[in-house]
């Protein structure tokens, strides 16, 4: 039994009509059932639809199709006109008792289920069963507490090594054929944990530069005088500059290194026409930009922390959910992934018991995404927050923060109508857990800086050189996954491409959309 779930259903409430008497009994995850005791008018007038409709269908020797007689038609089609009938009963009690009741379906698109206990000319008695949408308490943010989170340093070191990282976007690159790798090359390579059959790829095309301030140093040392093409194996340790915590959870792995490419980078000249290519008039401007630039990644870097840890808190607030939306965010996600070619050939060649892993991960995920998007509308209709197309952040023109910021959530007004439902979403989400942040209580405890998730293999400080020179380009709107997890953000170490200027540390927000409103409900009879 999951966390939302309730023990017992809720006591009954009566209502009744000249047509229809019925209880309603309020059921975990969201079901409600409605008993229902079925008069003799509502009865006789659903025998008649019943056997007009069936009459349109049938052939009766003698007659025109649609024109027999009504009583023929019961005669030689008891099966089809009992089974429709039953059906007309329940989607007229139904309709009464939501007149009644006043029980909203969860979705316009919801099944109605029906269990028919008897019916006759006289009456009837069924059991309908839907979905509804969720009750979701108010939040109380003073409840929510955040603990502090460490600004990155944006100190002008971090600045002149950013400067330096936008003349690599820039470099030339030269290939190495008659050397081993020494300080201060840079080296394309793949990297595969070896522990496990078949061996994991952690890094695929990586370039890195063989430097203590961009490699790890159990990596530096595997490289270090080996030449193009040549396939190391060793394992991985902690760094000496790793604290104590990060060195107690580190676990050491067996891995094994291929040398692709050996290169030289040669950048350009750091002047002022230099500086005019990144949109300012000197260097002394583009230092100023960048700090600038910098700065705001810092302050990012908290917010988003922070509204982990109330996207965390928001999910921990019980409250029932309809299975029904679960599913339905569950298939659209797994839609998605099949979408991804890579994605659709490992589905194909996987076992039964993988593609079952697959799809508790996408319900588990779906859940989440559901959850935090009842309780986040809950929220802004509690708190009046809204959300317009002119608070969407748009793509940037400026080609610095394009080059520094390139994993930035923007969005493009001409994306069709699903992507503009998720951005809209996942402003909405940022507004909400704002608001709780401005709220929220605070303890005492320091987090440390969180720094881009590490494989369980230490990560080689990865600082992916830029490749060949190209032009800066706007970033583009990414999807939101739906949030990211919610669950809500991944970070992760990326292949470089050799012809793109990549930054290490890239943080993908994964909001997610409201589930999607489509056909309009049916009446079902239930399985006996």
């Amino acid at each position: 039994m999951t966390k939302e779930d309730s023990t017992e259903a809720t006591p009954k409430e009566e209502f009744k009509n000249d047509l229809v008497h019925f209880h309603v009994t309020r059921k975990p995850r969201c079901v409600v059932e409605y008993e229902v005791d079925v008069q003799k008018v509502l009865v006789l007038e659903a025998r008649k639809k019943a056997t007009r409709v069936v009459g349109k269908n049938v052939v009766v020797p003698g007659f025109r199709k649609g024109k027999a007689p009504p009583e023929i038609v019961a005669k030689r089609y008891p099966q089809d006109l009992d089974r429709k009938w039953q059906e007309e009963i329940a989607n007229g009690a139904y309709r009464e008792c939501a007149q009644l009741a006043m029980v909203p379906l969860v979705r316009n698109d919801a099944t109605i289920s029906f269990k028919m206990h008897k019916h006759s000319t006289d009456g009837a008695k069924l059991t309908l069963s839907f979905e509804t949408i969720p009750e979701i308490p108010s939040v109380d943010p003073s409840k929510c507490k955040l603990e502090k989170i460490k600004r990155p340093e944006t100190s002008p070191t971090k600045v002149d090594e950013t400067i330096r990282q936008t003349q690599l976007f820039f470099a030339k690159w030269k290939p190495i054929l008659d050397r081993p790798v020494k300080e201060g090359d840079f080296v394309i390579m793949n990297v595969d944990i070896i522990e496990q059959d078949p061996p994991q790829s952690l890094f695929t095309n990586t370039r890195f530069e063989v430097a203590d301030k961009s490699m790890a140093q159990w990596m530096k040392k595997l490289v270090l005088g080996q030449k193009q093409g040549a396939v190391i194996e060793g394992t991985s340790v902690a760094d000496d500059g790793l604290s104590e915590d990060e060195k107690k959870n580190f676990q050491p792995k067996k891995v094994r290194v291929t040398i692709n490419v050996i290169e030289e980078a040669e950048v350009p000249a750091l002047d002022d026409q230099f500086a005019k290519q990144l949109g300012v008039d000197s260097i002394d401007q583009l230092s100023e930009r960048i700090g600038a630039l910098l700065n705001k990644q810092a302050d990012d870097h908290v917010r988003d922390q922070e509204r982990e840890q109330v996207t965390e808190y928001l999910l921990s607030i019980p409250f029932d959910l309809p299975q029904f939306v679960i599913e339905k965010e569950a298939q659209f996600r797994l839609q998605q992934m099949m979408q991804d070619l890579n994605f659709k050939k490992q589905w194909d060649g996987s076992t039964d018991a993988i593609r079952k892993g697959h799809i508790d991960s996408v319900m588990h995920q779906a859940e989440r995404a559901v959850r935090i998007f009842y309780i986040c509308r809950k929220i802004s209709a509690d708190q009046n927050i809204s959300v317009t197309a002119k608070d969407l952040p748009l793509p940037s023109n400026d080609p610095l923060e394009a080059l520094l910021n390139p994993g930035a959530q923007m969005h493009d007004p001409r994306q069709p109508d699903v992507k503009q439902a998720e951005a809209f979403s996942r402003v909405l989400l940022e507004r909400t857990e704002d608001w709780v942040i401005e709220h929220a209580g605070v303890k005492e405890k320091a987090l440390p800086e969180k720094k881009q998730d590490k494989p369980t293999v230490a990560e080689p400080k990865a600082k992916k050189a830029p490749a060949k020179k190209a032009a800066v380009a706007e970033p583009k709107a990414k999807k939101a996954p739906a949030k990211k997890s919610p669950a809500k953000k991944a970070a992760g170490p990326k292949p470089a491409p050799k012809k793109a200027a990549k930054k290490t540390a890239q943080k993908t927000a994964k909001k997610t959309a409201a589930p999607k409103k489509t056909a309009k409900k049916t009446t079902k009879k239930a399985k006996e």
